[in-house]
């Protein structure tokens, strides 16, 4: 499930360090900052309550005195969805809150904030992931279980000693919830009419045998994989008017130590910007803080992670690119 984030436009920047946490801490977020000015709000509102489970609002002087976020925090109130306020300003007393918001959950605290919204975000999952197994046909089970197993089985071919029957349950039992919520997160793309390219990968990697298991995994929830072994060859097939969904990218090749970073700013330079992950050796956060700084979204050596990052990805570039831009979220 996904965090809505209502916020003044004018707080932009608080908005962004929201985000930013919420990422690090793998709790996607609906963008509201592409809600059309002057169309429906009521539709739009809708659409964004019905695919969000918490509200973070980020409660400024600003922000109160918007009645665009007066509208986002009733539709919310309305549908009996919780809200999470960040007092971002602190000159504010709780008085000040909307009456509809007071008395819940309100922190000055960002780090406590999202880590509430983890917390519901999750709880809504699990409960949304029970009913969507009971509606699921077997061949969609079957999937999901291949998936989940190419998870577990690369979560564990590098384990330097035997894994107990405790570590081996304890990474299933993840490796089960992350490929639920892949599935729940990309199924409106893979069963749908809309262009196919939205749920493609372009793969690149010298070695492709050494991700085999992390693109069963994409592939057995219906992701197409594209798999190039050279930076060259990546960049081709973007030249060739053809578009993905999301770019993954190794860091070392026999181009150089760094060329998924030569990639990347390749790519950006076209002023491309599909989402694009670098799956290498390092998660490091200099690492992590480098790939941002230079336009891409994530890098990790954790299947899991990847996989997390990569279906949430496509998900969250529907939801943005369906509704234009507004002046106020």
């Amino acid at each position: 499930m996904t965090v809505f984030i209502s916020h003044s436009f004018e707080n932009k920047p608080e908005f962004d360090n929201v985000a930013d946490q919420l990422e690090q801490a793998n709790v996607s977020y609906w963008d509201p900052n592409k809600v059309q000015a002057g169309g429906s709000l009521r539709d739009q509102l809708r659409t964004a309550v019905d695919q969000c489970s918490v509200c973070v609002f980020i409660a400024t002087k600003r922000a109160l005195q918007s009645s665009w976020c007066g509208a986002e925090l009733g539709a919310f109130w309305g549908a009996g969805k919780p809200v999470i306020v960040y007092v971002a300003d602190s000159s504010l007393e709780e008085k000040e809150l909307p009456p509809i918001v007071q008395g819940d959950v309100w922190e000055r605290r960002i780090s406590r904030v999202v880590a509430r919204a983890g917390e519901l975000t999750e709880a809504a999952q699990s409960n949304l992931g029970s009913a969507t197994i009971g509606a699921m046909t077997p061949g969609q089970l079957q999937s999901l279980i291949v998936s989940a197993l190419s998870l577990v089985a690369e979560t564990t071919k590098s384990t330097p000693r035997a894994t107990t029957p405790e570590e081996l349950g304890s990474v299933a039992t993840g490796a089960a919830r992350t490929v639920l919520e892949g599935f729940q997160a990309t199924s409106d793309l893979v069963n749908s009419s809309l262009e196919p390219w939205r749920s493609q990968i372009l793969w690149v990697d010298d070695h492709p045998d050494n991700n085999l298991y992390p693109r069963q995994a994409f592939e057995s929830i219906g992701i197409e994989i594209t798999l190039t072994l050279t930076t060259q060859e990546a960049l081709d097939k973007l030249s060739s008017v053809k578009r993905f969904g999301a770019i993954i990218s190794d860091m070392g090749r026999k181009e150089g130590p760094r060329e998924g970073y030569v990639l990347l700013d390749a790519i950006r330079r076209r002023r491309d910007n599909t989402p694009f992950f670098i799956y290498a050796g390092s998660s490091a956060l200099r690492h992590k803080n480098e790939t941002k700084e230079r336009g891409g979204q994530g890098t990790t050596n954790d299947a899991r992670e990847l996989f997390s990052m990569v279906t949430q990805a496509l998900r969250r570039s529907i939801a943005q690119e369906d509704l234009p831009e507004s002046p106020e979220g």
